[in-house]
């Protein structure tokens, strides 16, 4: 085994998860840490601070679609096959809040911008490693949905995490993008540019689903985040392995148009913006008779890179597009059931954020622990697929049990650390 690149890694990784509820304590911490180290707007933080609940709403196949008056008319719409299981395996996904300036100067306002949900994203990662700020010298971030296409989030969120020694930039596989974004900052940590890296990445859904289409039902908002740095321990990074098919780079894009289910006046408004569009059926077909292959191969080649085989590893994080791709891609790289963890039921497809939170609630329910071999694995429109095989620090461990407080045993050994 190659142990000389395992000497960076994850030590924080939080998700905002609209409509979480927080203990009181990190609620604390984090409501001290918005308020006087962030340009978030007042309204989000008294949110948190009243509720200690994050902004937002759970959304349910009732209040989505099935209450709405035009139910009957969307599910007509849908092939036959599709009709006997209009919701695919989802049963809820999370809503961020409408963003309060737009509710009060716009007579159409808008969600939460994905920049303010990066921001407490972020602003969790570092209460949760107990970061001094200052100390961060780099910010890596992807917006599956940016403020504005250009510029990108990357230093807006900088600024307003008030990280006045970071510098910050962009990193763009889609779906894939915060395993690559891993990847990245622990070569950075390795190589000695950079000492402490905030990774952040975005999918706010709701500015660009179309609920008349039928694969609407499955995705929704969040935003993780994460603190890469030395570990002590030498846990962290091991291996890696990265490959991409442009020719199907058409398969799913952001498409301006009307939405599908529409009846209008030629007088009336236009309902054209921009939607989520599976643009190429071609490439989409190509995209699912290969997702299990595709995802196998960079797997097994991180593996080999590391020196280990399958029966080594103790987790298989991944991303969730649909309700059968993770089953497809453990059983196609050979992990046991029990060694898996997905929670598309409840979040649907968040994107960039699917394998990051597989992670993070993986380690809050136990399924991960300290020194634990993971495969975290991801793929992504345009189409990308990577896998980095890591182990797990202690240190990360500590963390995220400790912000959920989930046993007094954790906090005992942390603090005596």
């Amino acid at each position: 085994m190659n142990n000389a690149l395992s000497k960076a890694g994850l030590v924080s990784l939080s998700a905002f998860l609209p409509a979480k509820k927080l203990t009181s304590s990190f609620s604390s911490k984090l409501v001290q840490f918005l308020d006087s180290h962030t340009l978030l707007p007042k309204d989000y933080i008294n949110f948190i601070r009243e509720n200690e609940t994050l902004p937002g709403s759970v959304e349910t196949n009732e209040d989505g679609w099935i209450s709405k008056p035009w139910y009957q008319a969307w599910l007509n719409s849908l092939s036959e096959k599709k009709q006997k299981d209009p919701f695919q395996g989802t049963e809820e996904r999370r809503r961020v809040p409408l963003d309060p300036a737009s509710v009060s100067n716009s007579i159409y306002p808008h969600p939460m911008l994905p920049s303010d949900a990066e921001t407490i994203a972020g602003a969790m990662a570092i209460c949760c490693g107990n970061i001094n700020p200052d100390e961060i010298d780099l910010v890596i971030s992807h917006s599956q949905v940016p403020d504005r296409p250009l510029p990108e989030n990357a230093s807006l969120l900088q600024h307003k995490l008030k990280l006045k020694n970071a510098g910050a930039y962009g990193v763009d596989t889609c779906c894939s993008s915060f395993v690559t974004m891993t990847e990245i900052a622990c070569a950075l940590i390795q190589s000695g540019i950079k000492k402490k890296i905030l990774i952040v990445s975005s999918y706010i859904d709701s500015h660009v689903n179309d609920r008349s289409t039928h694969f609407s039902v499955d995705t929704g908002d969040a935003a993780v985040a994460a603190i890469v740095t030395a570990t002590k321990e030498g846990t962290g990074y091991i291996a890696s392995h990265s490959l991409s098919h442009g020719s199907r780079h058409d398969g799913i894009i952001y498409q301006r148009r009307e939405p599908l289910l529409l009846r209008k006046l030629d007088s009336g408004p236009d309902y054209s913006q921009a939607f989520v569009t599976f643009y190429n059926p071609a490439a989409n077909k190509e995209i699912a008779q290969n997702a299990a292959t595709d995802l196998k191969f960079v797997v097994e080649k991180s593996l080999e890179k590391a020196g280990f085989t399958v029966n080594d590893m103790d987790f298989l994080a991944t991303h969730q597009p649909v309700e059968w791709a993770g089953e497809v891609w453990r059983e196609s790289i050979g992990m046991p059931v029990e060694k898996f963890h997905q929670t598309f039921k409840k979040y649907g497809n968040i994107a960039t954020c699917s394998a990051a939170v597989n992670l993070l609630e993986s380690i809050e329910l136990g399924l991960i622990k300290a020194d634990d071999k993971v495969i975290f694995a991801s793929s992504g429109a345009g189409e990308n697929h990577i896998c980095i095989i890591m182990q797990m620090s202690k240190e990360l461990i500590n963390n995220i049990l400790l912000t959920t407080n989930q046993t007094k045993n954790f906090a005992n050994e942390f603090c005596k650390n």
